[in-house]
């Protein structure tokens, strides 16, 4: 086999020489002309197919062993119409891809989709913003997508090529959709709700200026519980990824004497800026004003004691993934929409009673 072996590789040498010297990946067609034999043949060889004569099929494997011959990613592909890849696309920035591991909750729901998806033989890519050439140039089987707008550009590609996907909740009215998330309205009536057993009388909100399903649902729910407790909502928004503006909206909810006296946001990184523009005003909390935001843990220790609402990303990376390779393996999951719980972390910045 060794002198075969460098005959083969002989062979291949004086092929790529033929064509101008140009070093480039060996493939079928060359195993093929090597040992002699069809294209159809050496494929069908290669992939353990079809009705031949077994020293024909050894030798062309040899051919490939010998030149490093191997099929590619995408022809597997092909051939099974499985890619054993899946993406996950985290909507709220896509036009700044990397900025989603500064926030708590996608970092660990990256971290936790990586695993959770090799653990079901797959492979995890983060998609970038320029969708129309990811799909058309990798073969994915499915995707996971992280808080989407409203009319999404991804999921309607998605939908248009027939793969198969896992959204939040924002489609839990269509029964065949694949939906998993936290019931973000309900999360955040327990929160006012909690301000207002720790004495609040007026209740603030910081949000993101963006439009996806997370804030959606959470300004929802704030201004259902306004509305049953007869509040005007006091309402603040900011592009999140802007300190600048993250900050100046702090800034106008503890500005003036109808200040409210207890204040959440449902972005993490806004949590210090609430802390900082109550100082300003010589507010301490949780004297003159509660304080609570949305997080997976504390980055920072000046945060410690800062009442936070957990929404279990891990958890939810888990079960999306889950979901998704159920599916993609030809099951009918059940069910097909699953709500994750969320936790509050009562802590200093909120607590003046027993809670």
């Amino acid at each position: 086999m060794g002198g075969d072996a460098e005959l083969y590789r002989e062979r291949f040498a004086t092929i790529v020489a033929a064509r101008r010297g140009t070093r480039r990946r060996p493939g079928v067609k060359d195993v093929a002309a090597i040992a002699d034999v069809g294209v159809g043949t050496a494929s069908d060889a290669l992939n353990g197919k079809g009705r031949m004569n077994p020293a024909t099929r050894d030798r062309v494997r040899q051919v490939a062993d010998a030149i490093g011959y191997y099929p590619s990613a995408l022809a597997r592909s092909l051939q099974s119409n499985r890619s054993g890849i899946i993406g996950l696309s985290i909507r709220p920035f896509g036009g700044a891809p990397s900025q989603y591991l500064a926030v708590s909750y996608y970092a660990r729901f990256l971290n936790a989709a990586t695993v959770t998806a090799l653990e079901h033989g797959y492979a995890l890519v983060v998609m970038p913003p320029s969708l129309p050439t990811l799909l058309r140039n990798i073969a994915i089987d499915g995707v996971i997508v992280a808080d989407p707008p409203p009319g999404d550009p991804l999921i309607t590609e998605l939908k248009a090529r027939g793969i198969a996907y896992v959204s939040d909740l924002g489609e839990v009215d269509d029964p065949d959709a694949l939906c998993v998330g936290n019931d973000q309205a309900q999360a955040l009536i327990g929160v006012c709700n909690h301000f207002k057993d720790q004495g609040a009388a007026t209740v603030g909100m910081l949000v993101s200026d963006s439009d996806e399903d997370y804030t959606a649902r959470s300004l929802a729910g704030f201004l259902q519980w306004a509305e049953e407790n007869g509040q005007v909502p006091r309402i603040e928004r900011a592009s999140i990824l802007d300190p600048e503006s993250t900050m100046s909206a702090a800034r106008r909810l503890f500005d003036g004497a109808n200040r409210p006296d207890a204040v959440y946001t449902t972005e993490a990184p806004a949590g210090g800026y609430l802390l900082k523009a109550a100082r300003e005003q010589n507010l301490r909390a949780p004297d003159d004003v509660l304080i609570a935001y949305c997080a997976e843990h504390a980055t920072e220790p000046s945060l410690s004691d800062l009442t936070m609402l957990s929404l279990h990303a891990e958890q939810v990376a888990e079960e999306a993934v889950d979901l998704l390779a159920a599916t993609l393996s030809g099951q009918d999951p059940a069910p097909r929409h699953r709500v994750v719980g969320t936790t509050l972390h009562v802590r200093a910045s909120s607590r003046r009673r027993s809670a």
